[in-house]
C-alpha cells in the first residue's frame, strides 16, 4: 500500500497579465512625458545666448512662460493676456508652494512684457524665476 501521493513539480511561469500591464503603463507613461516635454520646445521663439548659460533638464513642477517677439505671451500652448496669466499664477502658487518659473523670452521682445511678467510672478509670491537663455556655442553652431 502506497499512503504518500507523488506530486509531479511543474515548471514555475511568468503571470503574463501582470508584466504586459506594466510594459503597456511604462509606454504610457513615456510617450506622455515625452508630447509634454516638446511641448514648450515647439513654440517660434529665439532664445538669446550668454557666455554663462547652461543646459540644463527639465525638473517637475516648473512652469514655462513664453514670451514671443510680438508680445504675445503663450503657456502650455495657450496665448493669455497678463490677467489670465495672474489668474494661473495665483492658482500655481496655491497649490504647489515653492514651484518655479522659467521665462523663454525670445531675443527681440520687448523688455516691459518680461517686467510684467515678472510683476505677475512677485504678486503671486512666486520666488524661483529664471530666464532660459543659450550657451554662445549654440549661435556659432547655427
Amino acid at each position: 500500500m502506497k499512503f504518500g501521493h507523488v506530486q509531479q513539480e511543474q515548471p514555475e511561469s511568468i503571470p503574463m497579465a501582470p508584466l504586459i500591464d506594466i510594459v503597456f503603463l511604462t509606454l504610457v507613461f513615456f510617450m506622455v512625458t515625452s508630447v509634454y516635454s516638446t511641448l514648450e520646445s515647439e513654440i517660434d521663439i529665439t532664445l538669446p545666448t550668454a557666455s554663462t548659460a547652461e543646459l540644463s533638464e527639465r525638473m517637475q513642477g516648473e512652469i514655462f512662460i513664453n514670451l514671443r517677439e510680438d508680445g504675445q505671451i503663450v503657456l502650455n500652448g495657450h496665448e493669455v493676456n497678463l490677467k489670465g496669466l495672474q489668474e494661473i499664477l495665483d492658482r500655481v502658487a496655491h497649490h504647489f508652494p515653492g514651484g518655479s518659473v522659467i521665462i523663454r523670452g525670445d531675443s527681440k521682445a520687448e523688455l516691459g512684457r518680461a517686467i510684467a511678467i515678472l510683476n505677475a510672478c512677485r504678486i503671486a509670491d512666486i520666488q524661483n524665476i529664471s530666464f532660459a537663455a543659450l550657451p554662445e556655442a549654440f549661435e556659432e553652431a547655427l
